[in-house]
């Protein structure tokens, strides 16, 4: 698991520390400001409020992403970033994380009706649009680096019947929704329906979290919503009870 988190240096660039969450080991590169948008970041400290309103513009669409913050408050410097140690950094990381992920949360369970009311309305009306939605919302309340939702779906093809004329036949496949910033849907193969029987006993009613390992960051959760498996695999460095319960109630609430 790689966690990246980014250092205003100036209006034109932003330096890009990188740090391997296994291996204990930290990158640091810099990119251009407009190349914000494809970077996959957890966290963006700037020292002044002069550069942030010289790229108010890029860093307001940024801000649904990911938590943007002022460096003093970290007590940190641009050459100090520069020069963070593997443990230090892991320290601004986590407190970054639990500050952000707790505001998603509390925002989360405040708004719960609102939201679960809406997901009920996708599911039924546009089942695309609904996984797409789910994908961010779990991804900023667990605050995970990356994210997949494996789900049955219906996909239609040709196939000749006894008469050798062509008949649109359902068929029954397995659809990834899965991204670090952006989500993509790709459909499944044999590795896809094979993750799909192994954990055939898990789908219930209730969202289960049947593994979670700290030092990997790995993250895995089933549920099913009328009766239709859904698979969640993700990375995250923390997964605490606030956030388990939130992901419980909004299945709950789900069940027709």
């Amino acid at each position: 698991m790689i966690i990246s988190l980014g250092f205003v240096r100036s209006s034109s660039q932003v330096l890009i520390t990188q740090l391997d969450w296994q291996q204990n080991s930290i990158e640091n590169r810099l990119v251009d400001v407009t190349d914000l948008p494809d970077q996959n970041l957890q966290g963006l400290l700037i020292a002044d409020n002069e550069h942030f309103n010289s790229l108010v513009g890029i860093l307001e669409k940024e801000r649904m992403h990911y938590p943007i913050l002022l460096a003093q408050d970290e007590n940190l410097t641009y050459s100090a970033f520069e020069e963070i140690r593997p443990q230090q950094f892991r320290d601004v990381y986590q407190r970054i994380l639990n500050r952000w992920t707790l505001h998603q949360n509390l925002n989360s369970v405040e708004n719960l009706y609102k939201i679960t009311e809406h997901f009920r309305t996708l599911w039924k009306s546009d089942r695309i649009t609904f996984f797409e939605e789910l994908w961010y919302w779990m991804k900023r309340n667990l605050g995970s680096t990356d994210l997949s939702i494996l789900f049955n779906d219906v996909v239609h093809t040709e196939e000749k019947d006894e008469n050798n004329e062509k008949k649109d036949r359902p068929k029954l496949v397995q659809s990834i929704l899965s991204g670090t910033k952006k989500a993509h849907f790709v459909q499944g193969g044999a590795k896809e329906k094979e993750l799909m029987t192994h954990y055939l006993d898990k789908f219930h009613d209730v969202f289960e979290v049947t593994e979670f390992n700290q030092t990997k960051g790995q993250f895995v959760a089933t549920t099913q919503v009328e009766r239709s498996p859904i698979i969640f695999m993700a990375r995250t460095v923390q997964l605490n009870q606030l956030q388990r319960t939130l992901m419980a109630g909004l299945f709950n609430g789900l069940q027709f």
